[in-house]
């Protein structure tokens, strides 16, 4: 037996070298493997090209014949598994592979064929979310109907819909019964199946704040926009966060919920908090073509008590005029939206048609009605003015109201959105005033895309003002228009009417408006050619200005950088303006 045996030990010792030197050989490379696929385009071709297993980056260049071949064979199965996410089962692929020289080059020809077709849509929703009318509505309204292709894309994003809305409005134990996309290639058709078991709805906990954040436990509860026993919602938490990140007190907010904790369906809310440092100060420098070069310095106490009251002081010098304000802010009941702000302040500006010094008292509240903002309160003022070459001092307490709204995604570059103002003020003489008057303010301004390049602004500022007697109105409360944010051309409060001697005094009201067609050029940098027109004035006899102009735009984190080139073309030698102003749209 041993003899019999010696032999083939032999051969296949001397089999197992052979095979050994062979691998030891340098096995020679393609030269250069070229791979096309046509009759696709677009997001199909895009995927085709992520799957094939030829297109990989990280191929290996030393690659054999044999295993080429063996991807080239394999091919054909991942073309067909990269077109089935979009709803195309049934391709047909020709291939084939040749050599060119010492380089090889492959082809696939494919028709992805007709896509298979949803003929049915089941969405079901089980559990306490079958009645809640969220769901149903996602449920009667899924995004996919018969007739849609079977796109695998388009049913995952249904399932996290579903799923998310079911997470977001409480039910925290929500699964899947069934989720299903059935596709019977042959017949060309295929059906969703989903079946939600929302299970019970969470409702809202206790909410526990740090021991050693400075503010009392009354005003953070104040921030929380929800109550113990509401529903829960992922929505009810993100506002809380965004409450307290607002509030300016925290440098670090986060809100967790902790469903493990959860007793009698309630979860409990936990919120860490890392304070601000109480002092902040800030500078600024800039320049506008209406103030000259200008400096601002500011100051903020955050927390002067626990129980979150506020002061802050700024000072601003420019080269037409100064002003020192100090405010002192209170929150209110809803410290989110409500605040009363006691101030004073020092101004004094001087313009080429007016010189006014003012000595100012105030206090207001601030308070969210809806979407617009609403200020009401009372300034008292003393003004030294100078106006048309008379000068003069008024004394005026003024109750006023301030209604505000911003509908726009992003403020500062925005491709859609818009901006209304309202104000109403006046005086009585006798009561603390020297004269009496009535004066309504509305403003607005407005964005439109036209594309994806191009953008529509539109601006529009009206007034109106009823006095027992105007001269003795101080300059601050007059009309005039002209400037950088006014009538581009002219100068600024250069224009409204004059008194005999030419001089301009201001006016009773104002209609200003602007239209502007914006284009961008290249990255961050716009071209702009826009119209101005409008005035103020005290009747309908008075002159009507018109300026238009060219511009540059760049567009910077703060906002628009804006270089303006206007002509005054109501002007009989129509001169030539420069304006250069810097700040968000809305």
């Amino acid at each position: 037996m041993r003899g019999l045996m010696e032999p083939i030990r032999q051969r296949c010792w001397l089999a197992g070298a052979l095979f050994l030197c062979l691998q030891l050989l340098p096995v020679p490379a393609l030269a250069a493997v070229r791979v096309e696929v046509e009759g696709l385009d677009g997001e199909l071709l895009a995927n085709v090209d992520a799957l094939l297993g030829l297109k990989a980056p990280d191929l290996d260049p030393r690659l054999s014949e044999v295993r080429l071949r063996q991807l080239f064979v394999r091919g054909r199965r991942e073309i067909a598994q990269a077109l089935e996410p979009f709803g195309y089962y049934r391709p047909l692929i020709e291939a084939e592979m040749t050599r060119e020289g010492p380089d090889w080059r492959i082809r696939y020809r494919v028709d992805p064929g007709e896509p298979v077709r949803i003929d049915r849509v089941v969405v079901e929703i089980l559990g306490e979310g079958a009645a809640d009318p969220k769901l149903r509505a996602l449920r009667d309204e899924p995004g996919l109907a018969p007739g849609d292709v079977a796109d695998h894309r388009r049913y995952e994003a249904l399932k996290r819909r579903l799923m998310r809305r079911a997470l977001d409005l409480g039910y925290l134990e929500a699964r899947w019964e069934t989720s299903e996309l059935r596709v019977d290639a042959a017949a060309g058709r295929a059906e969703v199946v989903l079946r939600l078991d929302t299970g019970p709805r969470f409702l809202f906990g206790p909410v526990r704040f740090p021991d050693d954040v400075p503010l009392d436990r009354a005003l953070l509860q104040r921030y929380v926009p929800f109550r113990a026993g509401e529903p829960f919602s992922t929505r009810g938490l993100v506002a809380l966060s965004r409450a307290l990140e607002d509030s300016d007190y925290f440098a670090s907010v986060e809100v967790r919920a902790e469903p493990e904790r959860a007793v009698n369906r309630a979860v409990p809310v936990r919120v860490e908090l890392v304070p601000r440092p109480r002092h902040r100060y800030s500078a600024g420098v800039g320049f506008g073509t209406d103030t000259g070069a200008r400096i601002q310095l500011g100051w903020e106490h955050r927390r002067i008590n626990r129980a979150g009251h506020r002061m802050a002081a700024g000072l601003r010098l420019s080269q037409i005029g100064q002003e020192a304000n100090l405010a002192y802010t209170i929150p209110l009941r809803n410290p989110r939206t409500d605040r009363l702000v006691m101030d004073a302040a020092t101004e004094r500006e001087e313009t080429d048609t007016s010189t006014s010094s003012i000595r100012r008292l105030g206090i207001n509240r601030t308070r969210v009605l809806g979407d617009w903002l609403q200020t009401l309160g009372v300034d008292y003022r003393s003004e030294d003015f100078e106006v048309g070459g008379k000068a003069d001092t008024s004394r005026l307490l003024l109750p006023q109201a301030g209604w505000s709204r911003v509908r726009a995604a992003d403020r500062i570059d925005p491709r859609h959105g818009d901006r209304v103002d309202l104000s109403l003020r006046g005086s009585w003489a006798g009561l603390l005033s020297d004269v009496s008057f009535l004066q309504l303010r509305a403003s607005g301004k407005w964005v439109r895309s036209l594309g994806e390049r191009a953008r529509l602004l539109g601006r529009l500022d009206a007034g109106a003002t009823w006095a027992s007697d105007f001269a003795a109105l101080p300059a601050s409360l007059r009309f005039f228009a002209g400037g950088d944010q006014s009538l581009r051309g002219f100068g600024l409060d250069t224009l409204g009417p004059t008194d005999g001697d030419g001089q301009v005094i201001g006016g009773r009201h104002l209609l200003v408006g602007s239209l502007e067609l914006e284009r961008q050029i290249r990255g961050p940098w716009r071209a702009a050619v826009f119209v101005d027109g409008g005035n103020a004035f005290d009747g309908l006899q008075d002159d009507f200005a018109l300026g238009a102009g060219v511009g540059v735009r760049w567009v910077s984190p703060v906002g628009p950088v804006r270089l303006d080139l206007a002509v005054a073309v109501s002007e009989p030698d129509r001169p030539l303006r420069l304006h250069i102003t810097l700040g968000p749209d809305l």
